[in-house]
């Protein structure tokens, strides 16, 4: 995630901070709660609004995540978690227009194209473009291994070789 520094968020990064970690535990219900009490302190986070937004979308609760959605200003991250959240509401169009919109950020963006493909079950383009991030040295590859929006893609075989790639263990 990218923050300004120079905004004064008080505590607002340490409720981010938790709110990922519990994210990756799988504590949705308390990470949504601690998303809240970090956008009560700054309503114009980003990495808040980030995080609620995957959250509800890993909660099959898309129509929720939108309006987090809107209030993000960083357009690559926006327009991924607008893909994600069409998908899950069926709306494929919108979805294909999202990720149309998200290949313009290719060139720094490459992970979060593989997460909308991983989400979206279609394993060919999700490890076609996890080897564009490779390639690029993504520093969002740190991510996966334990992203839970890459959950589809870790019964592949090609998941296992990949973080083998990337040496870290299965």
């Amino acid at each position: 995630m990218i923050f300004d520094s120079s905004v004064d968020r008080g505590n607002e990064e340490s409720w981010w901070s938790l709110g990922q970690i519990e994210r990756l535990n799988g504590q949705l219900d308390q990470v949504a709660a601690d998303g809240k009490k970090g956008r009560e302190l700054d309503p114009d986070s980003a990495g808040v609004h980030i995080l609620l937004s995957q959250v509800y979308l890993m909660q099959g609760r898309p129509r929720d995540a939108l309006p987090e959605i809107e209030r993000i200003r960083y357009a690559s991250y926006r327009v991924c978690l607008y893909a994600l959240a069409y998908h899950a509401l069926g709306r494929e169009k919108d979805s294909d227009a999202a990720l149309s919109e998200l290949m313009k950020y290719h060139a720094s963006s490459a992970f979060e194209i593989v997460a909308v493909y991983a989400f979206r079950s279609q394993p060919d383009k999700a490890f076609e473009w996890l080897d564009r991030a490779y390639a690029q040295h993504d520093l969002n590859l740190n991510w996966t291994k334990v992203d839970p929006l890459l959950k589809n893609s870790r019964s592949d075989p090609r998941y296992a070789a990949f973080l083998k790639k990337l040496n870290l263990p299965n």
